[in-house]
């Protein structure tokens, strides 16, 4: 049992403490604040306050974890081993105050704070920490995690740590389950129209070789990922877009025999979860609305989650998940660029700030979504940038989650290099899966 003195007991600091001993490094430990019982426990022990006492690890702490409100924070970054650090302290036994580097951002702390938001009323890239110190590429909380291991068996010989193992999931949206099916006539004879003004005559032929049978829907991946997932064995999640049509919302009905028939095809070879819709970060009744129909359509309790467009507000939106039955959420990812927005590869639970606790629902940080690569990147230059982020998650024994919407691997001309690009992250997954 590791003990850690600390000044005052706070629940940042049970939280951190909690993720980073137990959950990352696999170790029991308590907490006191009684310096006399500190420097007499004869075992393994941390000193986390502003300055040395006695023997034992010593991470001098700044004053962030022992606060109760949130306010702008002066975040120092430095560099350690030629990764950035927060927080630095170059009198301690770290080098940097891990506890409250990794709290700052895994609370995501500056989404709370005022910015400006994109076109979408999100929190942007641009304004994080992250970016504009140049390390949202990099799971640095993961990567000072193993820095902190290093040093605590160096100090510490005797000390049970357990070891950091790679994972993997396969994430897909289903904002649109096909290019032609499950159209009314009116919405199909919409788009035939559009088409053949446009001169677009090889989707006219398409669509009637579709609805026809002749052919398969071209975004009828289902299969293929079907034989994927099952083969090798790998865990998946499948998210379903059922709201009511609005701009941003451009999905099937959901009382479609079509999307019906999907849902219950996928789910037996697939975790399945619901896809809130644009609005619905800012309405828990349309989050409750539109998962209550898939467990209708379904069969199934569903406790995962991801937001349409990624879009979500803190601590709202996780809380409207929350009272809606949501228990894991996979929306912590930036929309138009890759990385890590909580700085972890790895799942955490979320910590409302406004309400200085921890609560049940469990966040498991998105690696990367395809779109954000589409957007500025040519297929084989993607595929590079997939490798170097699987690399940094598998070089921390982290949890890499991809995400890709079913149209973006289709077959079609527009996309077949994009299907390439998907196969490639497959064949490389599976094989540092085995080498793990």
């Amino acid at each position: 049992m590791l003990l850690i003195y600390l000044p005052k007991i706070s629940q940042r600091c049970n939280y951190i403490f909690d993720y980073i001993f137990k959950n990352e490094l696999g170790i029991e430990y308590t907490t006191t604040t009684d310096i006399t019982e500190f420097e007499r426990f004869p075992r393994e022990k941390i000193n986390y306050s502003f300055s040395p006492a006695g023997s034992g690890f010593f991470i001098k702490a700044s004053s962030l974890l022992f606060e109760n409100e949130i306010k702008e924070q002066k975040v120092n970054v430095a560099e350690k081993e030629a990764v950035k650090v927060l927080f630095p302290g170059y009198e301690d036994d770290l080098g940097f105050d891990i506890f409250s580097a990794s709290f700052f951002l895994m609370s995501r702390y500056e989404e709370y704070l005022p910015y400006t938001p994109d076109e979408f009323g999100r929190f942007p890239a641009e304004e994080s920490l992250a970016f504009r110190k140049g390390f949202l590429q990099l799971p640095v909380v993961n990567i000072w995690i193993k820095m902190f291991r290093e040093a605590l068996q160096k100090k510490f010989p005797l000390l049970q740590i357990k070891p950091a193992i790679f994972n993997a999931i396969l994430t897909y949206d289903i904002d649109v389950a096909y290019k032609f099916k499950g159209r009314t006539l009116a919405r199909t004879f919409g788009s035939v129209a559009k088409d053949i003004s446009g001169f677009n005559f090889k989707d006219v032929v398409r669509r009637i070789e579709t609805l026809s049978g002749a052919e398969k829907d071209p975004w009828d991946v289902y299969d293929d990922l079907k034989k994927i997932i099952f083969k090798n064995k790998i865990k998946s999640i499948f998210f379903f877009l059922l709201s009511d049509k609005t701009k941003y919302d451009r999905n099937l009905n959901y009382q479609n025999n079509v999307m019906k028939d999907l849902i219950s095809r996928i789910k037996e070879f697939s975790e399945i979860g619901i896809h809130p819709s644009f609005y619905s970060s800012v309405s828990s009744e349309k989050i409750l609305i539109e998962k209550e129909r898939l467990e209708n359509i379904s069969g199934r309790k569903i406790t995962k989650s991801r937001q349409h467009f990624l879009k979500f507000k803190l601590p709202d939106t996780y809380n409207s998940l929350l009272s809606a039955g949501i228990t894991e959420d996979y929306s912590m990812g930036f929309s138009k660029l890759p990385g890590f927005r909580a700085g972890t590869c790895n799942p955490f639970y979320f910590y409302d700030l406004k309400s200085e606790k921890t609560t049940d629902l469990k966040i498991f940080p998105v690696t990367f979504m395809e779109g954000t690569l589409m957007n500025d990147l040519q297929p084989e230059d993607a595929s590079q940038k997939i490798s170097q982020l699987l690399k940094e998650v598998s070089n921390v024994g982290g949890t890499f989650i991809s995400l890709w919407h079913n149209h973006t691997i289709s077959k079609t001309r527009e996309y077949s290099t994009w299907r390439n690009v998907h196969q490639k992250m497959i064949d490389e997954v599976l094989f540092t899966l085995s080498a793990s």
